[in-house]
């Protein structure tokens, strides 16, 4: 049931921000859900699995946008690494805490999302990586005091526990 849950929550953070968010819209930005995942699980699980969940969910990311395969790869895989190492450090129940930490990680993962289309040829201005950077990153920021209370909840406790063999 917890895989089955994880591939639900990774497909609508995929269909979620063309479809609803996409009329609650910023300015055009929009949050980017499958970081927020990637960073939630990379928050409650070993290195090994989340830099897995990172490479895995990324690779998916940019075989579903089309274009740029390795951009959303490389930064998910960072996202994973740099959450995973801050979670070592702090107290998760804090959702103060956790609010910044989550708007730090996203920006580094949207400045490292802007270096990497810039490598690939794109052409953005600063102004407007500015603006994504920050938008995208106080977005999902506004987004885990609604969402990270059930999601840790559920790590903790609930369908997203990890549970042994011996125990299932």
């Amino acid at each position: 049931m917890r895989y089955i849950l994880l591939a639900v929550m990774f497909l609508l953070s995929l269909i979620l921000p063309g479809t609803l968010f996409h009329y609650w819209s910023w300015s055009g930005i929009k949050p980017d859900l499958v970081m927020l995942l990637t960073i939630y699980i990379a928050m409650h699980h070993r290195l090994s699995s989340s830099m897995f969940w990172g490479l895995g969910a990324g690779l998916l990311v940019d075989l579903y946008l089309g274009r740029y395969v390795g951009m959303y790869t490389l930064t998910l895989a960072g996202v994973a690494f740099l959450s995973y190492w801050l979670a070592e450090r702090w107290y998760r129940e804090n959702f103060l805490i956790t609010t910044f930490v989550v708007f730090m990680v996203t920006a580094v993962g949207q400045i490292l999302v802007a270096f990497l289309s810039l490598g690939a040829g794109l052409q953005w201005p600063l102004g407007y990586i500015t603006r994504l950077v920050i938008g995208v990153a106080f977005y999902n920021a506004v987004l885990v005091p609604i969402t990270y209370p059930l999601i840790h909840q559920s790590f903790l406790s609930g369908w997203l526990r990890y549970r042994p063999r011996y125990e299932r």
